[in-house]
């Protein structure tokens, strides 16, 4: 999984893809889906960006692969924001081969955010 800066160029994040499969199939790996979940926010900010292209890129690769893809994304901090593989359970590689990896739905609402008691309010008047 990797989030991209969303502020970066759409040239310079497809660069970054380009790179990974290409790493993943000259190393002997395959690349089974790659799903694009679009522009989400973060759960916190990484280099001062609260918002991110996240990417999902199954595939079967061998060690030395993701350490390369590990070292090449650490080079372009200015895209990628965070890398993470995850290793599969075999039943979850199965699905995630066969239908790829879809996006999360958050089912909760939109609602406004309460003020907090004690903040912006002056007592006594």
């Amino acid at each position: 999984m990797l989030i991209l800066n969303a502020e970066a160029p759409a040239e310079r994040q497809q660069e970054i893809l380009d790179r990974a499969r290409r790493l993943i199939t000259e190393r002997g790996g395959v690349v089974h889906h790659v799903d694009e979940w679009g522009r989400r926010k973060i759960a916190y900010p990484m280099a001062k960006q609260t918002e991110g292209n996240y990417v999902v890129i199954t595939c079967s690769a061998s060690p030395d692969a993701l350490e390369e893809m590990g070292r090449v994304f650490a080079i372009n901090k200015d895209v990628v924001l965070r890398a993470l593989p995850i290793r599969l359970t075999p039943s979850q590689a199965e699905r995630a081969r066969a239908k790829g990896a879809p996006a999360p739905v958050d089912e909760r609402p939109e609602e406004p955010r309460a003020p907090r008691p004690g903040r912006g309010r002056r007592r006594g008047l």
